[in-house]
């Protein structure tokens, strides 16, 4: 006996008149946060595996970002110069 449509939207609305529009992304934010942590401590992942993840993603995201930055300064070079640098680049290779 499962929870139909009309119950779902009865339990939103009490939810949205509870939380109000504006805090209800923090709300389902912690929520999820909080199903999480719950599935990770029983399926027995430790807080230091999730520290490590994030730090890999971390650096992941910094070394996208230099690359990103370094693309955009080269936009800026005069094209000559971008030439000169990656035949430069090539001969080191």
């Amino acid at each position: 006996m499962g929870l139909g449509t009309w119950e779902w939207g009865v339990i939103l609305l009490i939810v949205l008149i509870f939380f109000g529009a504006g805090k209800l992304p923090d709300v389902f934010r912690q929520a999820g946060k909080g199903i999480k942590a719950f599935k990770d401590a029983s399926s027995g992942k430790d807080e230091d595996e999730d520290e490590d993840e994030e730090a890999a993603a971390a650096a992941k995201a910094k070394k996208a970002k230099r690359k990103e930055l370094a693309a955009k300064d080269d936009l800026d070079d005069d094209p000559e110069e971008v030439k000169a640098r990656s035949s430069a680049k090539k001969d080191d290779a």
